[in-house]
């Protein structure tokens, strides 16, 4: 999945931010990470899990087994099943409550958006797009003087946009194209000054 987030994507997206800014205010940063967190005590439990299995057939099989067969098969179940889990991601997706992942990504969105300081702005205008691919899930933070400025059931029509963009086969094209529905919005709330200059970097990178 992350391989949609490629160059041409930051390339596309840096021209669509350009055209953005010079149209309003705002300050736009997207940031697109592979995860918000690694889930592996999911995998481990996994690991248990496959190990339990694999326990119990040879417990109550009618056939008989070498106990050294037995004890490294078991022992080899457990590493199995735990990395069968840690590098298939929908079966890894499908074994973590929704809620946990979308308490990790808000829980790194917001340590961006502090650690990168997108709040810095002097109008306070800055807006975080926090794509996590993994957890598929796009967050959005702005900041005050954006989300005052921008009506409620605008900002929760944007939110949904972006909602879906992992439902298409293409998020990053998909992405793109809802991003570019906000030029209009920006425009209409917060529209550009005179000698409006660009307080935030486009190629923000911030690493946790």
């Amino acid at each position: 999945m992350m391989k949609y987030f490629n160059q041409d994507f930051k390339t596309e997206l840096f021209k669509t931010i350009e055209e953005i800014e010079n149209n309003s205010l705002v300050e736009i940063v997207v940031i697109a990470k592979s995860k918000s967190a690694n889930y592996k005590d999911v995998s481990m439990w996994f690991g248990f899990g496959f190990l339990f299995f694999v326990y119990s057939i040879f417990m109550f099989s009618n056939l008989e087994f070498d106990v050294y067969l037995i004890y490294f098969f078991t022992l080899l179940s457990f590493f199995l099943g735990y990395f069968l889990h840690f590098l298939i991601d929908p079966l890894r997706r499908l074994s973590i409550k929704n809620a946990r992942m979308q308490k990790n990504v808000e829980i790194n969105a917001r340590a961006i958006f502090q650690k990168g300081g997108i709040h810095h702005t002097n109008e306070r205008i800055g807006v975080l797009l926090y794509i996590s691919v993994f957890e598929k899930m796009v967050s959005i933070i702005p900041d005050r003087g954006t989300e005052n400025a921008i009506p409620a059931q605008e900002w929760e029509n944007i939110k949904t946009g972006f909602a879906g963009i992992f439902e298409k086969s293409n998020p990053a094209t998909t992405f793109l194209e809802e991003l570019k529905k906000c030029k209009p919005i920006f425009n209409q709330y917060i529209p550009p000054i005179e000698n409006d200059i660009n307080e935030l970097p486009d190629d923000l990178d911030i690493n946790l």
